[in-house]
């Protein structure tokens, strides 16, 4: 239905907006438009360096011009900022920010931030690294379940290795809940006795940051000669091993692999240099953020399991336990679909 077909129809769209946009025959997505009109979605991503939460950034603001929202605020530190992140939610609590979508680094540190902000009134959406107290928050919009990206990228990481020798992790941040959630998934599939030929070395973090990871990656190469393979669960990891392993000269075997930036890495899975990694398409994590955010504001959600609301090009979206709205969206890519995939990643 066009709302703007004359007057009299404006006038009957206002007064069943005023008892109730249920009652009066709008879709879903024109009754949470005249709701985000007035809402203003503040993101605080962990870092705004990275292009991935460019991409999410890229993504929400798709979803705010087709439901005629407000364009988002993104709101993070440069650099990944645990009291940097408690301050911009202190800062939004007091600004009329109709609702936050928090991607936690530290998952703890959080909260009680999160707390103090729904008690004004905020509704509270986390996306891409969940909180530790999930009543601090009304929904957690994921990638895909905890089980599928570690069992996932361990099972990737086991096949390339053959089964056996020696292997490492370069994680984010020691704090990320989804680093941890991952790392958890990939250490429970490695109890199958089939895994019984490879040995988790050691475990290091380069707090999503290029200089970081690169410098824990050369003293992890240095450190042990001798590994198989190396984990990691974030680009900045994959790069950085990546260019490490040349760097050193390490041996040409070695095994990367994990979560990988297609725009920037593709070009190795092309050259053969990468054989494979996984992501997820950030610009519809952001679209479906913002479309969940909607969809709670209009009142066709509440959090609890079993809603469902429509998220625009993707679709029915089911409210799982705990109030977690799963993307499904793991992707495999190697040479083969880098180049269908790029459309995921935009930032602009």
């Amino acid at each position: 239905m066009n709302i703007r077909q004359g007057e009299r129809l404006k006038v009957v769209c206002v007064l069943a907006t005023s008892v109730g946009l249920l009652l009066s025959g709008l879709s879903s997505a024109q009754a949470a438009a005249k709701s985000m009109a007035n809402c203003q979605v503040v993101m605080i991503p962990k870092t705004t360096d990275n292009p991935f939460y460019a991409a999410i950034h890229f993504g929400a603001d798709q979803a705010a011009t087709e439901l005629k929202g407000k364009k988002v605020q993104f709101a993070g530190t440069a650099q990944a900022d645990s009291q940097g992140q408690i301050q911009r939610v202190q800062a939004s609590a007091t600004n009329k920010t109709c609702i936050l979508n928090p991607a936690a680094v530290d998952a703890s540190a959080i909260v009680p931030s999160l707390k103090a902000a729904a008690k004004k009134g905020v509704k509270i959406v986390a996306f891409d690294a969940d909180i530790a107290d999930k009543s601090a928050r009304t929904l957690f919009i994921t990638q895909d379940s905890t089980d599928a990206l570690g069992k996932g990228m361990f099972i990737e990481l086991a096949t390339q290795m053959n089964n056996k020798g020696d292997w490492a992790i370069l994680s984010a941040q020691s704090t990320a809940q989804n680093q941890n959630a991952w790392i958890a998934g990939m250490m429970k599939e490695s109890k199958n006795p089939k895994y019984a030929g490879m040995k988790l070395v050691k475990t290091v973090y380069g707090d999503d940051d290029d200089k970081k990871s690169y410098d824990e990656a050369i003293a992890l190469l240095n450190a042990y000669p001798n590994l198989s393979g190396v984990m990691a669960p974030e680009p900045a990891g994959v790069g950085a091993l990546s260019k490490a392993k040349d760097d050193l000269k390490y041996n040409t075997a070695l095994v990367i692999t994990g979560l990988g930036w297609l725009p920037g890495q593709g070009d190795q899975l092309k050259s053969g240099k990468l054989k494979a990694f996984f992501l997820w398409s950030p610009v519809d994590l952001g679209y479906l953020t913002y479309y969940a955010d909607a969809a709670l504001i209009s009142g066709k959600i509440t959090g609890k399991k079993g809603d469902t609301f429509m998220a625009g090009r993707l679709g029915k979206m089911t409210v799982g336990a705990d109030g977690e709205v799963n993307m499904h969206g793991m992707q495999r890519y190697t040479a083969d679909n880098v180049d269908a995939g790029l459309e995921g990643y935009r930032i602009k």
